[in-house]
Parts: structure tokens; C-alpha cells; sequence
């Protein structure tokens, strides 16, 4: 590890005046006070309510769960994070404090994720599409144990609703209800649509540079061989979709505004500790853009109607930013049309692109507790009427 790297720049956060002891005692300071505060505001207070964070030996690797709520007999949601690599633990603990009046909430570090990370071999240990479905399956499991429950709820946001998609179609039994929040559709069509949509805004608001580097890399995707030049490009696409029109991240909010905010949580978040931010810093790069990109051609390669099917036997709803383009709503919006399901529900979140938890929370958090909350077998119709 280099010794010149400023952290904070590395944060994207404003560099520090200098790299003097004193300065960065004072910043480690204020960390600790920001932590100390942060504890005792959300702390869990009511007899019955639950916070534990901790590993568990999941797919033969400790992997962390954040468990919280404020009465653990309250129905389980547990969150599937995006990415592959975009770890929740730290980031989304304002945002979830209201779901704990009535779930309790589970954040889980996929593997070499977050507090979950371990140093990566692709030749000896690389990692499938396959092995993270059973670790969902063996967190499921354990949660549904430790916790007395025979059922939970499954929420997948972005990546992890291909988690969720799987889940809900092996186990159906194991869940109340599924939630897909930008959900993923088919990966190859995803890119293609990403980039047209790019490449129409660069032509009608004459952005010359652009449009030469998009021309540059099409056909984009390469029908061939994908899995190298998304793991180039599918950042910066994403990156100037979001500067042109708000279409990835965030609607209201450019892209690497929105990741400095997000980095800031991680950074004074009493849950991570400096290993844990050293490890996102300086850890291996994430799966999808490690070459020889072996988990990015299985990654690019994801048709959820073709691998799972479009029956399923649990209720189904999808949460879907309108102006999301990350995982275009066009598509989810059509396949969403073509299941079949017990029961179903579409909600559009006008002023979201792709990471409407934060962008509508409150609007989220109705949708959850007005519409997905009932089917939990043990919410009685005063207990939803209240809601």
C-alpha cells in the first residue's frame, strides 16, 4: 500500500490541506465522534428489538449479516445488494430506520464484498453466478432459523434481483413475497439499450467527444465477445448517461456526487471499520472487471425469462424507477407484462432513475408497508390498518 495515497481524495472527498500527523489525528477524531453519535441515535432501544451484526460461515467463508428491527418477531426482509460488488452495510442506515417499525431489516456483504471481502484468485476460486445463488439460499436458511420464521421477504436490488429472481423461483415457499427494485432483465439486452439511449443524447445535444467515443466502441455490446468491452466501457456509459440526463444513479443527482455521498456513509459509519474501508480502496478489483473476465461472460450472459422462466409461484412486485436506464424500465416494464404469478404489482417511482431507495424513501416505504406487507402470514388486519 502506498504511503502518498490521500484518502480522502481517494474517497472522492476534498484532499487534505496536508499529510501531517496532527491532521490526520484530527480527522480519525472526528470520525470516532461521528460514530459515537450516529450509535447512540439509532440505537435499538424497544425489550424486543434485535441489532447484531456479525459473520456467518456461509458457502465456507465468513460472510457479515446487519440484523435490525425493532421487534424481532416482526416478518424478515432481507436485502440483496446491487453490483456484484456494491456492499449495503453502512450505507443505507438512515434511510432503513423507519422499515424497522414494522420488518426486520437484513443487510448482507456478499462474498469479497464489503466486511465480507477476502483477497480474490480467479484461477484457483473464481467466483459464478451459481455460487452466489447458494450462498442466498444458505443465508435465507440461517435466517429463517436464527430467527423463528418460516418465511421472509426478498428484496433485489439491481444485481441482486438476479439473486431474487432465482430464489423466488427454486423456493417460493421459503418467501412471503419477492420485490425486484430495478430489476434485471436480460444483461445483453440491458447494454444495448443503455448504450442507444446514450448515443440519442449525445446526438441531439451535439456532445461531438462523446459521440466520437461511442461510435468508437460499437457495436456495443459485441455480439462475440462481450465480456471484455463492458468490463472497459460499462462504467464511463453509465457515468455519462448520468451527466447528460440523470438516467443512471440517480435522477436529481449526478453519479459521482451521488458515490462521494455514499462513500462518506461508509466512512464514518460505526459498522465498518478502517479494514473495512482500507479493503474497498485498495482490496481487489470487483469480479465483473477482473480479466480473463471469466465471471463477466457468465455476468453478460444473464436471460432471466429463459433461465427461470416467466411463472412463479409467489407474488411478485416490481419497484421501478421511470427514468432508470441502468436496468432499463423498458425492459423490466415488458417482462413484468408476461408473468404469471399469484399476484403481481408494478409501481413506478416518477422522479427515480435506478437507486429509488434513496431518491423516494418515503414513497418506498409506503409501497412496502401499504402493498407488501400484508402478505406476511403473521400480520394481523389491525396491524396493517395502522400501517
Amino acid at each position: 500500500m502506498s504511503k502518498n495515497i490521500d484518502i480522502p481524495v481517494a474517497l472522492g472527498l476534498p484532499p487534505l490541506p496536508s499529510s501531517s500527523p496532527d491532521t490526520i489525528a484530527a480527522l480519525l477524531w472526528v470520525r470516532e465522534v461521528l460514530q459515537k453519535h450516529l450509535t447512540t441515535t439509532y440505537a435499538v432501544k424497544d425489550p424486543k428489538g434485535i441489532d447484531e451484526l456479525k459473520p456467518v460461515k456461509i458457502g465456507g467463508v465468513d460472510q457479515w449479516l446487519h440484523i435490525r428491527g425493532r421487534n424481532r418477531n416482526n416478518p424478515v426482509l432481507l436485502y440483496l445488494h446491487g453490483g456484484p460488488g456494491a456492499s449495503n452495510i453502512g450505507v443505507l442506515d438512515a434511510i432503513q430506520r423507519p422499515w424497522e417499525d414494522y420488518f426486520t431489516i437484513v443487510h448482507w456483504d456478499q462474498r469479497q464484498t464489503g466486511k465480507s471481502y477476502y483477497p480474490a484468485n480467479d484461477e484457483t476460486d473464481p467466483l459464478s453466478v451459481g455460487q452466489f445463488i447458494e450462498d442466498t439460499e444458505e443465508v435465507i436458511q440461517y435466517l429463517l432459523c436464527h430467527l423463528n420464521q418460516d418465511k421472509l421477504f426478498l428484496l433485489g436490488h439491481s444485481w441482486g434481483s438476479v439473486l431474487g429472481v432465482h430464489i423466488a423461483k427454486r423456493h417460493p415457499d421459503w418467501l412471503h413475497a419477492y420485490i425486484g427494485v430495478g430489476q434485471a432483465v436480460n444483461l445483453m439486452d440491458n447494454e444495448r439499450v443503455l448504450y442507444e439511449r446514450l448515443l440519442s443524447h449525445a446526438r441531439e445535444q451535439k456532445e461531438d467527444q462523446l459521440l466520437a467515443k461511442l461510435e468508437a466502441i460499437a457495436p456495443y455490446p459485441c455480439p462475440e465477445y462481450p465480456e471484455k468491452p463492458f468490463a472497459e466501457h460499462c462504467d464511463f456509459l453509465r457515468t455519462e448517461l448520468s451527466r447528460l440526463a440523470g438516467q443512471a444513479g440517480m435522477h436529481h443527482l449526478f453519479l459521482g456526487d451521488a458515490v462521494k455521498m455514499w462513500n462518506l456513509d461508509k466512512l464514518i459509519s460505526p459498522h465498518l471499520t478502517l479494514t473495512d474501508i482500507s479493503h474497498s480502496l485498495f482490496g481487489d478489483e470487483v469480479a465483473m472487471f477482473r480479466a480473463p473476465y471469466h465471471f463477466t461472460k457468465e455476468f453478460i450472459g444473464i436471460d432471466l425469462p429463459n433461465n427461470v422462466g416467466s411463472t412463479f409461484e409467489v407474488p411478485i412486485f416490481f419497484f421501478s424507477g421511470s427514468h432508470d436506464w441502468v436496468t432499463p424500465v423498458s425492459l423490466s416494464d415488458e417482462w413484468f407484462g408476461q408473468i404469471n404469478a399469484p399476484y403481481k404489482e408494478l409501481i413506478h417511482f416518477e422522479e427515480s432513475s435506478h437507486i429509488l431507495i434513496s431518491e423516494e424513501p418515503g414513497k418506498v416505504l409506503f409501497a412496502l408497508v401499504s402493498k407488501v406487507l400484508p402478505f406476511a402470514q403473521n400480520v394481523t388486519d389491525r396491524e396493517v390498518n395502522d400501517a
